[in-house]
This record gives C-alpha cells, structure tokens and sequence, in this order.
C-alpha cells in the first residue's frame, strides 16, 4: 500500500476516533441529573369488580447506591455519576398507583396491601466503536398481602430496556431508565396471577 494511502487511512480513522471519543464524552467530569417519570405504555382496561377490596402500595427501596447510571468517557472510563432529580420510590409507587387506578382498583387502608421491594434500578453504558450502548434494568420484588397478613401472592420480576446511543450521559440513561421501570411494571400488570390476588380478599 502507498505510504500516502496508508497515511491518508489512519488519518481518517484517528478523525472518526476522535468524534466518537467526543460524541460518547459529552460533559463527562460533572454529575449528571435526570427526572424520572412513568407514562403507562397502553391503555388499561378496568377489571376490578364492585367486590374487589381496597389496595395500598407500599414501595421499600433496597438498592445498595442511590446512583441511577455513570458517565463514561470514549475509552470506557466512568467520569461521573448521575443521580435522580426525583424521589425513584415515589415515582415507582406513582406507577402502580397509576396502573391499579386506570384498572379500577381503589385506593384505601384496610383492604390487600401491595408491597414492592426494589432492589435494582440502574442503566449501564458500554463502549462501541463509533457509538455506545445503554442497558437500563430494575428488579423488584412484588407481594400481596391481605388485611391479616397471610401472602397471596410473591413474585421476582425484572425489566430492561437497550438502545444505541452516541452520547453516556444523563439524557439517554434517563429515556433507558424509564422504559426499563415501564417494561417491568408492565409484567407484573401483564400477570393475571398478580391481578386475581387484587380481586379477593
């Protein structure tokens, strides 16, 4: 090969690293802050009866950092980390809320108790070569219980979502963190399991 042509490539490869590298720093060394919210993904039909009883939502949180993702730079390097703006606990409480009123389900002390223990809710980016990608997941642990404490229902269920993203920072690590906490609830709401435990009492 011409040395002109070889130079001429790794010239181009150098400008194309060096885009990447620019593309998937953003600004890498300050925290990074995003505002989580839930919006349902359809549109819920009602399937409690007039005999359903009452539901409260209690949400634990259980992770082991209060950090939602991490910066990282174009060699992989984690820079900063990226926290929420808002309460994770309140808003994951907000989604149940939400997705149990839309089912016509009623809210109030003395009936079945809802009780969700997160332990996991985080995005991850990785390193390609002309682009990243954002791996969000949460993980919680959903029970029912009646007014005298006897379980009727206990299950594990997790969530992800996966994009290609040409930026590791708070924008992308929010739209991933959002739709991994929506694909999860959407399981749980999915499982007719969890829905007839709502019904009895």
């Amino acid at each position: 090969m011409p040395a002109r042509a070889s130079a001429s490539i790794r010239s181009a490869i150098s400008g194309w690293l060096a885009v990447a590298l620019l593309l998937l720093s953003g600004c890498a060394f300050t925290t990074g802050h995003v505002d989580l919210g839930y919006q349902p993904a359809t549109q819920a039909t009602k399937l409690a009866t007039p005999q359903s009883p009452r539901v409260t939502v209690a949400v634990t949180d259980k992770r082991p950092t209060q950090v939602v993702s991490q910066k990282i730079n174009g060699f992989g390097m984690k820079t900063a980390d990226i926290v929420s703006n808002t309460d994770v606990p309140g808003t994951l409480k907000n989604a149940f809320d939400t997705e149990l009123n839309s089912r016509g389900f009623i809210e109030g002390a003395g009936g079945n108790v809802v009780s969700i223990t997160l332990d996991n809710f985080e995005n991850q980016f990785s390193l390609g070569f002309f682009s990243g990608e954002a791996t969000a997941t949460i993980g919680m642990q959903v029970t029912v219980k009646r007014p005298d404490g006897s379980v009727a229902y206990d299950k594990y269920f997790t969530g992800q979502s996966k994009d290609w993203v040409e930026i590791a920072g708070e924008d992308n690590a929010g739209r991933q963190l959002n739709a991994a906490m929506q694909d999860g609830v959407s399981k749980i709401f999915d499982d007719s399991a969890f829905i007839d435990s709502l019904r009895k009492s």
